[in-house]
């Protein structure tokens, strides 16, 4: 995650997008910013009411530093300056409920939450509940706090939740958000009530940061109005934003938590303190609160936040959520048209923000802007009569258009007013796309050409797979294929790749230990217990880089756009959560990678595959001297030492019963392996790979203890050999003799001296047990995919468990 975050903000940061500066020349405007010497009408600014530009709080600011100096310096558990004290009463007054000042929103969190939440506690979290409660969430799985996740502001799944967790725990947390910072949408109040009157046990913390100032009695804030005082709600409100000082404040229904917070939260103790000038800036924000001015305040605001969405309809503009909050979120789709609308709408003049991943889905990026007093009805009109045509070309650029985006975001149908086509752009270069079905309808030759020596892709085989997972009873055994074509204006193929439609589990890649968990849940409830349907380029047993690109052709672009254009209209078709395009060999030149940034797609790294392409050498002891010296050791003891005990076979299974037998032994490593967590491949496909000439079956026999025993097979191998090269596909154990007699290690020496015996130049060791492997000679080569969740909730839900 944080390599695939440190390139999206990178790539935001070349387009001007991040980490800005404005310029340090005295402000002349409220509504205004200086960027690179230009002007900039502001939209991205969360000071809902402006009130930093209200010469109280300066004079706030101004006096205290005066007064108190810039700093007081000391921990709030020894000694706080005594405006601390003065502010706590003006926020107690405003919540009419006991409140602690923290040094920020964050820090209240991270002091609040693992003090109030107990070890027999569950915890419920929305899933776009704020990062910063995340990060504090995250000390409570420490203690082993069990944390579960449900869909954005879903009441119906938060109930079944709490009836699931009731008997089991002391008590049940939600947490939620007020209003919700990226799409501006509030949470369901009058169900979160209900609820709360409904389970004894159920308890709600809600971060309001956004919602306090704006709206409400003193500006007490959206939750505070919607639910009044509740013995059972925790409350959490910023000083920055709308109250336009510095600092975090907590809201706790009595004085007894509130006595417990203060002595046990941790950065309550440890942090530093709100320093004295903007403590004289907040209690000059809580004193204006408290007056009547901030009436006036709220009314102007809401008559801009309904002119806004007045507006908004008008030009039949799409709002994710309609709501009277001032955050607004318009769907946009990919990244790039995002990019690419901020950065029209910047050059004319209005600034505002990008939403985009991993706040939000890939897919459903946004533009996000803000609405605040210190901006006019004017600069509301202008920004959104202009943003009509930015948006509309931006989407027209990226061949998107309305459609696409109500699709996407499931929205009614919209079109906006503006005078602009919104048909498809016309391609710089016509392109020749041909869509397949079956391998069938290919051309043998052209194939085997453009996949010559790549994996298991050649022709038969893939052949075999499509036959082999087509028409079962299972849903994890049908897969649909899909085969795409792309050629230039000249007939030469620029992209070739093929795809299939398969259910995986959403842990498919998640630790071991995620795996095992969600494994168990399986068991117990539903086998398909988080497991989607994926796009996949290739399929879940064919290996190789299944997407041939011609970089060298200008149009190679251009065919990636039209590549997952397809694919994404397979996801719709059938319903599919994510798309994953695979498997690329080391890392991709960087116009490559911005290119799949630009449609949606995050880099995401793959077990390392284990390769071995040094067989100059004629017996064991031309081999081992190959291998650095600690291997040699650790072949000759570990390998060699049991050489004796085994009986090798190369040959496939002659009877049912064979088969069925190593298909056994498969079925022990499969019940054992969590590292690739994948849906158990059907006797069929083993049924297949005994009757085709390409596949290789290696089988390791423990010799009998006993005269007029039968060996006993302890390992096999199931292997494909094409051309030069040799890969070890699937294995299959007896875990009763795997640590015994070393049979796992056994049978990859053996698999090396097959691959050296027909002739290959290559062994694809394929991935896992790296350390193993590298003791035969393997060396690592770093594999990608991209990917593309078309939602989080899965992603979220493996982060909880």
């Amino acid at each position: 995650m944080i390599e695939t975050l440190d390139q999206i903000i990178e790539d935001g940061f070349r387009r001007n997008l991040v980490h800005n500066y404005t310029s340090n020349q005295k402000k002349t405007d409220d509504n205004a910013v200086v960027i690179g010497n230009k002007k900039l009408i502001n939209f991205g600014s969360c000071s809902y009411l402006s009130l930093e530009n209200e010469q109280e709080l300066k004079n706030g600011v101004v006096n205290s530093v005066l007064e108190h100096g810039t700093q007081f310096s000391s921990s709030r558990t020894y000694l706080s300056i005594g405006l601390y004290k003065e502010l706590e009463g003006l926020m107690e007054k405003i919540y009419k409920s006991p409140c602690i000042v923290t040094a920020s929103t964050t820090l209240g969190h991270l002091a609040t939450i693992p003090v109030i939440v107990g070890n027999n506690d569950a915890v419920i979290l929305d899933l776009q509940v704020h990062s910063s409660v995340q990060m504090a969430v995250k000390l409570l799985k420490e203690r082993r706090i069990p944390v579960y996740i449900v869909k954005h502001n879903c009441m119906e799944s938060l109930e079944t939740k709490i009836k699931a967790l009731n008997n089991k725990f002391d008590k049940i947390w939600y947490f939620a958000d007020g209003v919700y910072s990226m799409y501006g949408d509030f949470t369901p109040f009058d169900e979160l009530k209900r609820l709360l009157n409904t389970y004894n046990k159920f308890h709600v913390y809600i971060d309001d940061a956004h919602g306090v100032s704006w709206y409400g009695e003193n500006g007490c804030g959206v939750a505070k109005s919607e639910m009044g005082y509740h013995e059972k709600m925790y409350l959490t409100v910023s000083l920055n934003k709308s109250f336009a000082a510095a600092g975090g404040c907590m809201v706790l229904p009595n004085e007894e938590i509130a006595r417990k917070v203060r002595n046990c939260g941790s950065t309550y103790i440890f942090s530093g303190p709100i320093q004295p000038p903007m403590l004289g800036a907040a209690i000059a924000s809580a004193k204006l609160h408290l007056s009547d001015e901030i009436i006036k305040k709220q009314k102007y605001l809401k008559e801009l936040i309904d002119y806004t969405n007045d507006k908004l309809d008008a030009l039949n503009f799409p709002q994710y959520q309609k709501t009277d909050s001032p955050l607004f979120f318009i769907p946009a789709g990919l990244p790039k048209i995002a990019y690419e609308a901020v950065n029209k709408m910047k050059a004319e003049g209005f600034f505002f923000n990008v939403a985009s991943f991993p706040a939000v889905p890939m897919k459903k990026s946004g533009l996000r802007f803000m609405v605040n007093s210190s901006l006019t009805k004017e600069n509301i009109d202008d920004m959104l009569e202009l943003l009509q045509y930015k948006y509309l070309e931006a989407l027209k650029e990226n061949n998107s258009n309305c459609e696409k985006v109500a699709k996407t975001f499931k929205l009614p149908e919209f079109k906006l007013s503006a005078a602009i086509s919104e048909n498809s752009i016309s391609e710089k270069e016509e392109l020749q796309v041909t869509l397949s079905s079956s391998i069938l309808e290919e051309s043998r030759e052209d194939w085997n050409t453009i996949f010559k020596g790549n994996g298991t892709l050649n022709y038969d085989n893939i052949a075999l797979v499509e036959k082999t997972f087509s028409n079962n009873e299972k849903e994890e055994d049908n897969w649909f294929f899909k085969y795409v074509d792309i050629k230039n204006n000249s007939g030469k193929t620029i992209l070739k790749t093929f795809f299939t439609v398969a259910l995986t589990k959403d842990d498919m890649f998640s630790p071991a230990y995620v795996s095992e968990k969600v494994e168990k849940e399986r068991e117990e409830n539903s086998p398909y217990f988080l497991t989607s349907k994926t796009i996949i380029t290739g399929s879940l047993i064919t290996k190789g880089n299944h997407v041939f690109i011609d970089q060298e052709d200008p149009s190679w672009s251009l065919a990636l756009e039209k590549l997952v254009e397809i694919l994404n209209s397979a996801t719709m078709e059938y319903q599919a959560s994510k798309i994953m395009i695979r498997d690329f060999y080391g890392p991709q030149n960087s116009e490559f990678e911005t290119k799949m940034l630009e449609l949606g797609f995050t880099k995401f790294q793959l077990p390392d595959n284990l390769l071995i392409n040094e067989f100059s050498w004629n017996n064991q002891d031309e081999y081992l001297k190959k291998l650095p010296q600690k291997y040699r050791y650790n072949v000759r003891k570990e390998v060699l030492k049991f050489e004796d005990k085994f009986i090798v076979e190369y040959r496939k299974p002659s009877t049912k019963e064979e088969l069925l037998t190593q298909y056994n032994l498969y079925e022990q490593v499969f019940e054992k392996s969590y590292t690739l967590n994948v849906f158990k491949l059907p006797l069929s496909f083993f049924q297949a790979m005994a009757t085709n000439a390409d596949y290789d079956f290696i089988q390791l026999y423990l010799k009998p203890k006993e005269e007029g025993e039968k060996p006993k097979l302890v390992g096999v191998m199931f292997s494909f050999i094409h051309n030069d090269l040799y890969n070890a596909m699937i294995v299959g154990l007896d875990y009763q003799h795997v640590y015994e007699v070393n049979a796992y290690k056994q049978i990859l020496y053996r698999t090396l001296e097959r691959a050296q015996q027909k002739g290959c130049t290559k062994l694809d060791f394929g991935f896992t047990a790296d350390l193993e492997k590298k003791k035969l000679g393997a060396h690592p080569i770093e594999v990608y995919a991209y990917i593309q969740a078309i939602e989080h909730f899965s992603h979220s839900l493996l982060q909880n468990i």
